[in-house]
C-alpha cells in the first residue's frame, strides 16, 4: 500500500506540512515501543527469578519448564486469534487491554505460592501479551508512512531487546536486596504506567488518527482495483475472498514454517534458560546470573538491526536473510559447547550472538514478510499466525528443555540447539527462491 507523504498531506488538506506529519508518526512510534518494552519487563521477569525460586524450593527446572510452556501455549494461540482479530478490530483497544491484563497477572503472580496456580496466572499474561504485537504491525502498516515504515519496524525489534535487558537488570538489582515477588509487583506497576500512557497518548493523536484511517482505506480500495482479476470488483466483498491460509500458500513460504518452529525454539529456547544454565554450569549466585546475563538481550539488539541492514542493503530476500541467521547461530551454539566449561564471559559472549542471530531472523519473519501482505489486508493477521507457530514452538521446547537440563545435563540440551540451528538455515534456504519469484510477481 502507499501512503507517502504527500498522499497523506492532500488528505488532511494540507493542515498539516509533511514535517508535522513525520512528528506525529514518530510520537504513535514512541507510544508503540514504550508499550512493547513494558511488556517484555512483564514477561521475561520470570525467566530472571526462575533460579531464585528454584534455590527456594519453590520449583524444579522441570516445573519452571512447565510455567514457561503454559505462557508459551496461550502465547501462541493468542497470537493466531489475535492477529485475525487485530486486522478486524482497532488496535488501540487491543493493546490497552494486553497492556491492562497483564499487569493484573504480573502483580497475582507476586501473591500466589502454589505451582499450578502459577502456571494458570502465567498462561493468562502470555493471553494478555499476545495482543500486543500484531496491533502494533497494523499500526505500522496502516498509520505510519511509507517513508518511516521500515525504520520502525527495525527499531520496534529493538524495543525486545530493550525491555529484555531490563527484565534482567531490575531482578538482578532487587534480588540483592529484596525477594522475588517484589520483582513481579515492581513489573506490574511499570505495565500500569504504560497502560496510562498508551490511553493518554492516543487521545492526543486523535486527529492525525482519523486521518490516517480514511488514507488508509482510499488507498487499499485503489490497489485492489489494479490487481482485481474479477471484472473490476473492488468492494470489499472482492478483499474478503482472501484468506490468510491461501495467501500464504500461494506465496510459496509453507516450508518456511518449518523454520519458524525453528526460530522459535532458539530464540525463545536458549533466552530463557540463560540465567539458570549460567548459576549451575559456573555455580554463581541468582543475582549474579541474571546481571550477567543482561548481556543476551543488550547484544540482542545488534541482530534485528544486522538483519534489516543486510535485507535492505544486499540479500533483499527474507528468507535467505533469515537463513544467514541461523548459519551464524549455528557457529554460534558451537561456541557455547566448546566454552560451557571455562568461562562464564566467554561462554555468555555465544549465548548472545545465538540470540542476536535468532532475533534477526524473527526480524524478517516478524516485520518484514507481513509487510508484504499489506495490500490484502492481511499484514496483522500473517503476522499473528507466524507469531504463533514460533511461540507454540518455544512452548514445547521450554519444558522439553527443562526436562532435558534436569535428567541429561546441559551439554545434551546444547546440541538439541545445535540440530535446530541447522534445520532452520535449511527450510529458510529451500524456500527462499519461490518466494522471491511470488514476492516480486
Amino acid at each position: 500500500m502507499c501512503m507517502n507523504l504527500q498522499t497523506i498531506s492532500q488528505t488532511s488538506d494540507s493542515r498539516w506540512t509533511q514535517k508535522q506529519i513525520l512528528a506525529f508518526a514518530n510520537q504513535l512510534f514512541w507510544f508503540c515501543f514504550l508499550a512493547y518494552v513494558c511488556s517484555y519487563i512483564g514477561r521475561k521477569n520470570f525467566s530472571a527469578c526462575l533460579p531464585e525460586m528454584i534455590t527456594e524450593g519453590l520449583l524444579t527446572k522441570t516445573y519452571g519448564g512447565y510455567i514457561t510452556t503454559a505462557y508459551m501455549l496461550v502465547y501462541g494461540a493468542g497470537q493466531m486469534v489475535n492477529g485475525i482479530l487485530g486486522s478486524r478490530y482497532l488496535p488501540k483497544y487491543m493493546i490497552g487491554i494486553g497492556l491492562l491484563g497483564a499487569t493484573i497477572c504480573n502483580l497475582l503472580m507476586g501473591l500466589v505460592s502454589n505451582v499450578w496456580i502459577m502456571v494458570l496466572v502465567w498462561a493468562l499474561n502470555g493471553l494478555f501479551h499476545s495482543m500486543l504485537w500484531a496491533p502494533i504491525i497494523r499500526v505500522f502498516t496502516d498509520q505510519i508512512p511509507d517513508e518511516r515504515r521500515l525504520r520502525c519496524g527495525a527499531n520496534i525489534g529493538a524495543a525486545c531487546s530493550v525491555g529484555a535487558v531490563l527484565a534482567f537488570v531490575i531482578p538482578g538489582i532487587m534480588l540483592k536486596f529484596t525477594t522475588w515477588r517484589c520483582v513481579f509487583f515492581v513489573s506490574a506497576a511499570i505495565l500500569f504506567v504504560a497502560f496510562i500512557v498508551w490511553v493518554l497518548g492516543h487521545r492526543f493523536l486523535r486527529e492525525y488518527l482519523k486521518v490516517m484511517d480514511v488514507v488508509c482505506t482510499k488507498e487499499r480500495v485503489k490497489q485492489f482495483a489494479q490487481t482485481s482479476t474479477v471484472g473490476g470488483d473492488t468492494t470489499t466483498t472482492q478483499i474478503k475472498k482472501h484468506s490468510i491460509i491461501g495467501i500464504i500458500v500461494a506465496s510459496g513460504i509453507w516450508l518456511m514454517l518449518f523454520g519458524l518452529l525453528c526460530n522459535g525454539g532458539l530464540r525463545d529456547g536458549v533466552e530463557s534458560w540463560v540465567p539458570t544454565f549460567l548459576k549451575e554450569q559456573f555455580d554463581l549466585t541468582s543475582s549474579m546470573a541474571s546481571l550477567i546475563a543482561v548481556v543476551v538481550p543488550f547484544v540482542s539488539v545488534l541482530g534485528t538491526y544486522t538483519a534489516n541492514w543486510l535485507n535492505n542493503r544486499h540479500i533483499k530476500n527474507e528468507l535467505y536473510t533469515a537463513a544467514l541467521m541461523f548459519g551464524i547461530a549455528v557457529f554460534a551454539v558451537l561456541g557455547i559447547y566448546f566454552t560451557r566449561n571455562t568461562n562464564a564471559w566467554i561462554c555468555v559472549s555465544f549465548l548472545s550472538l545465538s540470540t542476536a542471530a535468532m532475533w534477526g531472523s524473527n526480524h524478517m519473519f516478524l516485520t518484514q514478510l507481513p509487510y508484504h501482505f499489506a495490500k490484502y489486508g492481511m499484514s496483522a493477521a500473517v503476522t499473528g499466525a507466524f507469531n504463533s507457530i514460533i511461540y507454540f514452538a518455544s512452548a514445547l521446547c521450554a519444558g522439553f528443555y527443562g526436562f532435558v537440563a534436569d535428567r541429561m545435563g546441559w551439554t545434551a540440551l546444547i546440541l538439541v540447539w545445535l540440530v535446530l540451528g541447522i534445520a532452520g538455515a535449511f527450510f529458510c534456504c529451500v524456500s527462499g527462491n519461490r518466494w522471491q519469484k511470488s514476492r516480486d510477481n
